[in-house]
């Protein structure tokens, strides 16, 4: 796939026990990972717990998204679903898979089984450990350790039993603030024992988005805040990096557990990933993305005729979109039609043209003999933007098509969490030879044109994307815009990176991935 992900989502849950509303835990989490599809489609999972059952966790984790793995169509198994799984606390998590490995076994929350209850624990997991190598090696080492997957998910398991060790029941912000000693990356954690103990935590750096409310005796968490927001609660806040949400028996607290050196919010939820409707860290992703299509019309430089026509790429780049048309003064049509109720399938044909097909219809009355400026949110590796050029023009009949991309080209790899771990899967890097942080050549820009089929190219600058989010620059990840990592790992593994793109070795990449 040509397109890029972000890996999980995660959502938690507590109900203070009041009666029968207190056992609607699931009904909560259903809805918060229904929000939460844009961050995973590949597998639903949730634990939930429940003192009065002998499992007192209980996880059920399955492929599939969120609707099928519930069960909606059938009501009456729906049903069953939801009184077996009755509790007042649980997490839950979608996934997309990274590394090609669509099995039950790397579905999320993971569960650790044990006769102790603060040693019995399920978790889901949303980020990259970047160090994950070096943190199994160190198991390997020290003790007999067997490992059944390919997932840094099993490593942050082992880490966590490892903190939970003893004899007596450890302080939940101690369990976190060891781990971060250790955990090199990007990770929002929803943890919950067999006591019933929830916690909610993310990363120093707080790289990916967590959002929480409390209200009336409950607690919501979950990677997004339209998740929370669709659920009921009308106020929310985003988790300040370094810190964990608790809740010990009916006691809800926010505790930091690690220190905050920095932050580096990444800057592609903005861009791309988190849902238009969100809010994160108190900026609202839609006003983001229209600022980011101000920002472009800044750069036009066609000069605009009655024939000239706006088109963004549905859905993450309409509101980018828009806002440059009406900078420019430009109609905005949905010219590309995007196809909503195609969901995942194996039967694609034989090429991307066909995926493409399946995916978008074009509106031939609204392009034939249009110079159009196609806005869209992302370039990374080209291939998909390629089949939408030359389908606008083969099939919708455009005169022109000019590429306008409301983010700076990617030149270096991610290694917190987006599916793109290597420099030579990347466009923009095959068309220089000393990759400039900062900028791309209008020579760059001239041949990624031509080769896309596109008559002209226009990328954001990163001065424009810092502006449009509106947080201080040195508060941002944009490692792969600009090469600056934010971790000694990220750092160590760019190195790497670099030095065998420029000896035509090949990459190695992130093996391992969470999802």
């Amino acid at each position: 796939m040509a397109e890029v992900h972000d890996e999980c989502g995660i959502a938690a849950v507590y109900l203070k026990e009041n009666g029968d509303a207190s056992k609607k835990a699931l009904f909560y989490l259903y809805k918060m990972l229904l929000n939460l599809q844009n961050r995973g489609q590949l597998s639903t999972g949730f634990t939930t717990y429940n003192k009065n059952r002998s499992a007192l966790i209980n996880t059920y984790r399955q492929l599939g998204p969120v609707n099928e793995v519930f069960r909606t169509r059938s009501q009456q198994r729906s049903a069953e679903l939801f009184r077996k799984y009755e509790g007042n606390k649980g997490i839950g998590h979608v996934r997309y898979a990274t590394c090609g490995l669509e099995e039950r076994s790397y579905a999320q929350p993971f569960e650790r089984k044990h006769g102790r209850k603060w040693k019995w624990f399920s978790f889901g997991f949303n980020g990259t450990i970047a160090n994950y190598k070096e943190l199994k090696a160190e198991l390997m080492k020290k003790t007999d350790y067997h490992f059944i997957l390919e997932a840094d998910t099993e490593i942050v398991m082992h880490y966590i039993a490892r903190e939970l060790m003893g004899r007596n029941k450890p302080d939940m912000v101690n369990v976190f603030s060891n781990l971060s000693k250790g955990f090199d990356g990007a990770y929002n954690i929803a943890f919950v024992n067999g006591y019933g103990d929830l916690a909610v935590c993310r990363d120093p750096l707080g790289i990916r988005p967590l959002s929480y409310g409390i209200k009336d005796g409950m607690m919501l968490a979950a990677s997004e805040s339209n998740a929370l927001q669709n659920s009921g609660m009308k106020k929310f806040h985003s988790l300040e990096p370094g810190k964990v949400i608790t809740v010990e028996g009916d006691s809800i607290e926010v505790k930091r557990f690690a220190k905050s050196k920095r932050k580096a919010h990444c800057m592609f939820e903005y861009v791309y990933f988190a849902n238009v409707s969100s809010v994160i860290d108190g900026r609202s992703v839609y006003l983001t993305r229209t600022r980011l299509g101000q920002e472009l019309a800044k750069l036009e430089t066609e000069k605009i005729t009655p024939d000239h026509i706006v088109v963004p790429v549905p859905d993450s780049g309409k509101a980018a979109g828009d806002a440059m048309a009406y900078a420019l003064g430009v109609p905005s049509m949905e010219g590309l039609i995007r196809n909503r109720y195609v969901g995942r399938t194996f039967i694609e044909g034989s090429g991307r043209n066909n995926m493409i097909q399946n995916k978008f219809t074009v509106l031939r009355k609204i392009l034939r003999d249009k110079k159009v400026i196609l806005v869209d949110d992302s370039v990374v590796r080209g291939a998909t933007s390629e089949k939408i050029v030359r389908f606008l023009k083969n099939e919708g009949g455009a005169k022109e098509v000019h590429l306008r991309v409301s983010c700076p080209p990617i030149k270096a790899p991610c290694f917190y969490g987006i599916d793109m771990s290597t420099i030579s899967e990347l466009l923009a890097p095959q068309y220089e030879k000393e990759l400039d942080p900062e900028k791309i050549s209008d020579k760059t820009c001239e041949k990624i044109a031509k080769d896309l089929g596109a008559d002209s190219v226009i990328y954001q600058t990163i001065p424009g994307l810092v502006r449009s989010i509106g947080l201080p620059k040195g508060d941002l990840c944009m490692a792969c815009l600009n090469s600056d990592y934010p971790t000694p790992c990220g750092k160590k593994l760019y190195k790497n990176s670099l030095s065998n793109y420029k000896q035509g070795k090949q990459e190695e990449g992130m093996t391992a991935r969470n999802c």
